[in-house]
């Protein structure tokens, strides 16, 4: 008798096994594999007015960007251009890609207009733009001369001549 409820037991917790398994299965496809949780669009910015018109290093050179930020979704034909600066950029394009990684490229599309140089001294609140990109050439500084007056009213923003 032991043996024969000891196989039946045995097959009924096979049985539930199988159907434990085909649940999970199940719930896997209708609610992890579901399109919304594979979005990776998911906390990435998708409107022109939450990109931040300059994101820059707070103090010291660092290389920088002025890049176009279009809309390509429900902002379609709207743009704007922003400014980024990041001393921890070994290369202009490290800057694009981090960009790139914050927006959400169904909703917008980034085009770089240039590059250079920003220098930013807090102690005697100026900071100045000069130089050029080798990768994307160099950027219309009197246009990232006006987004960053916009931000730092305060500051004396100036453009050099100067490559380097």
């Amino acid at each position: 008798m032991s043996g024969t409820t000891s196989t039946s037991s045995r097959l009924h917790l096979r049985r539930n096994s199988l159907e434990l398994l085909q649940y999970a299965k199940r719930f896997q496809e209708k609610y992890i594999l579901h399109p919304f949780w594979n979005d990776t669009s998911m906390g990435k910015i998708d409107e022109i007015s939450r990109v931040s018109n300059v994101d820059i290093a707070e103090a010291g050179c660092c290389k920088y960007l002025l890049i176009e930020v279009s809309g390509c979704g429900s902002t379609y034909g709207q743009s704007k251009l922003v400014v980024r600066g990041d001393a921890s950029c070994a290369y202009y394009a490290d800057i694009f890609d981090k960009l790139k990684r914050q927006i959400n490229e169904n909703e917008l599309r980034l085009d770089c207009k240039g590059g250079g140089r920003i220098q930013v001294d807090p102690a005697t609140r100026t900071i100045t733009v000069y130089g050029r990109s080798q990768e994307f050439g160099q950027a219309d500084h009197e246009k990232t001369v006006e987004i960053l007056r916009r931000k730092y009213p305060q500051w004396t923003v100036e453009l050099h001549d100067d490559e380097y």
